[in-house]
């Protein structure tokens, strides 16, 4: 599954290539304004939290929209710009609890561990290292949160709780998913995140959460299954046969083909 999920990924990437430069295009508008907000902070400290923390709401807003449209590409669809606004009215309330999260992790980060780190002898150093771990894994089940209200459409908390069910279950998985995004950050910071950029990551996003469901599908058809061996070959025979197999010319120059 770790090797289609690579292909599945590339593919609905090059497929839509242009689309995602243009979503990625945006994100760095706004990062510009964010930007902006922050360099508030050296005239006062209280507008620029303000306008810092409304510019997070703001673009948590949305990167919930990019994820709804980008959730097409990895269902082979291929979406017009005008559904994003359409997308964007229904993103507020799941983009801003994403928000609120992203702060608690912020101020973990940031504040309460350098606090505890300040304590002489052992417990400071389990402090540390215990809140260490809860943000990391916190970070790493934040991957799924928007592929999940995307495809699944529950509530934010609900979706949240999920999201660290499935990170548990497929711990091998989300370690690779999130190493795979860091390396993406990477390439992205290369080309001032132009490609594969945030996009392509929500992109990859939904592709893993969608391959990762055809699990709990088939373990709900048969419940009696054995959850360790999941026969992933079957399970992604449709998706195979979508994605199909392409030569470095077709991709190039699909006409000829």
């Amino acid at each position: 599954m770790f090797g289609f999920f690579i292909k599945k990924a590339f593919f609905d990437g090059w497929d839509n290539l242009i689309g995602i430069i243009v979503l990625n295009i945006g994100f760095v508008l706004s990062l510009a304004v964010g930007y902006g907000a922050f360099l508030t902070f050296q005239f006062n400290v209280a507008i620029g939290a303000i306008l810092s923390l409304l510019f997070l709401g703001a673009l948590n807003i949305f990167i919930c929209g990019v994820a709804y449209f980008v959730k097409e590409y990895a269902f082979y669809q291929r979406p017009g710009f005008r559904d994003f606004w359409e997308y964007l009215k229904i993103s507020w309330k799941p983009g801003l609890f994403h928000a609120l999260f992203m702060v608690i992790l912020l101020v973990i980060a940031f504040f309460v561990i350098p606090f505890y780190a300040g304590f002489e002898g052992i417990l400071g150093a389990v402090l540390v290292a215990l809140l260490f771990w809860v943000a990391l894994f916190a970070t790493m089940a934040l991957m799924y949160y928007f592929p999940l209200i995307v495809q699944l459409g529950n509530s934010p908390k609900k979706t949240l709780k999920k999201c660290f069910l499935l990170i548990f279950d497929n711990l091998g998985f989300s370690l690779f998913l999130f190493i795979y995004t860091i390396i993406n950050i990477i390439l992205s910071v290369m080309t001032a995140f132009l490609i594969p950029g945030f996009a392509a990551i929500l992109m990859c996003h939904q592709d893993a959460t969608k391959l990762l469901l055809l699990k709990y599908d088939y373990l709900e058809e048969n419940p009696d299954a054995n959850r360790k061996k999941i026969p992933w070959n079957a399970l992604l025979i449709d998706e195979r046969d979508r994605v199909g197999s392409r030569t470095l010319r077709g991709m190039i120059f699909p006409w000829k083909e």
